[in-house]
């Protein structure tokens, strides 16, 4: 998906694009989301040993006068790198740093780049790359950073002033989203709501459910939404963005969503579901935007109280309307979601560079 993004951007610069995936079943996926101008082409290789593509794709980034090839894989190794320089400018999103590698260009978006060491490793390997750091470099999609003259009303607030009373001028919550991804791996959104309700934290607030497409009990969870007209089930979403605006607080699982609702300003109350997320969980829970409800993987009591402080959280936050604003206020000061923009066009230059 974040390749897809960047392509579209690139192809909104002038620039074309093609796709390298390993086998058919990668070129289904992709058919899905590419767009008529864009070309696929399929190697036939194992994704999980590239080196034995090397070949093949040196003959094929030749044949297509391919000037930078951008990857994106957990297996790359120095190697395939190393053969891969000669033909063309290579740039690559990294989330690890799980080595350094002989390319031209280093792309880690996650808030928590700047604390691991980038510039020092590769420098102490000799080796030369630009880096692209940070969550200015998020490649959301378009939806997420259009229109933003309308985002001061996220959190329900209609503009930032106070009264003699010291209070903020507002308009009231009505809206929660929850999403938990889109298998919602660890059950969670049927216990929230059940809990909700028995809170009543919530009162007179829909709740808006994003149930995606590998949710298992689907039908449970509609069956539930029937009986309850406060909750609205949402499934194959196009537009995110929009229904993220029309609420005043999140409730999510730990993601790429944390970085979507960073860029529109939605306040959010998160939980991890994996061990790779503790980074991200980390950062997130430092901005002042967001609260961190705890780990769900750790069994079910764990996942109980996970549950209740989500409900004590967004009581407060919905309680509490100088904390809605600032939070918003600090989430916007993140990012504004155009990571994709700035990527295709380094991307763009450095096909121009010597």
């Amino acid at each position: 998906m974040r390749c897809m993004t960047i392509a579209k951007a690139i192809t909104s610069l002038g620039s074309s694009v093609i796709f390298f995936v390993a086998d058919s079943e990668s070129k289904k996926l992709l058919n899905n989301l590419i767009e008529p101008d864009m070309k696929t082409c399929v190697l036939n290789t194992d994704y999980k040993h590239m080196d034995d593509e090397v070949e093949k794709l040196i003959s094929l980034l030749e044949n297509y006068d391919v000037r930078t090839l951008l990857v994106d894989s957990y297996n790359v190794t120095y190697n395939y790198f190393e053969k891969l320089k000669s033909v063309c400018k290579i740039a690559y999103l990294d989330d690890l740093l799980a080595g350094v590698y002989p390319v031209d260009l280093i792309i880690n978006y996650s808030g928590y780049s700047f604390q691991m060491g980038y510039e020092e490793k590769y420098e102490s390997e000799g080796l030369k790359a630009k880096m692209l750091l940070g969550l200015k470099y998020a490649p959301l999609r378009k939806q997420f950073y259009e229109n933003r003259s309308d985002l001061s009303k996220i959190a329900g607030i209609e503009e930032k002033f106070y009264s003699n009373d010291d209070t903020v001028h507002r308009s009231e919550v009505k809206d929660i989203l929850l999403a938990t991804g889109g298998a919602d791996i660890c059950g969670m959104i049927l216990p929230t709501l059940k809990k909700v309700e028995e809170s009543g934290v919530s009162q007179n607030i829909t709740w808006n459910v994003v149930v995606g497409d590998y949710v298992e009990n689907t039908d449970e969870i509609e069956e539930y939404a029937v009986s309850h007209n406060n909750i609205r089930i949402h499934k194959s979403v196009k537009n995110m963005a929009q229904l993220m605006k029309s609420c005043q607080i999140a409730v999510l699982a730990a993601g790429t969503m944390l970085t979507e609702c960073a860029a529109l300003g939605l306040p959010a109350v998160f939980y991890q579901v994996a061990d790779n997320q503790k980074f991200n969980v980390s950062y997130f829970g430092k901005t002042g935007g967001m609260v961190f409800a705890g780990d769900v993987t750790k069994g079910e009591v764990a996942k109980d109280k996970v549950i209740s402080n989500i409900i004590k959280e967004i009581g407060e936050i919905i309680s509490n309307d100088i904390k809605r604003y600032e939070m918003s206020d600090k989430l916007r000061s993140i990012t504004d979601g155009r990571g994709a923009v700035r990527i295709a066009k380094a991307l763009m230059e450095l096909e121009n560079e010597a």
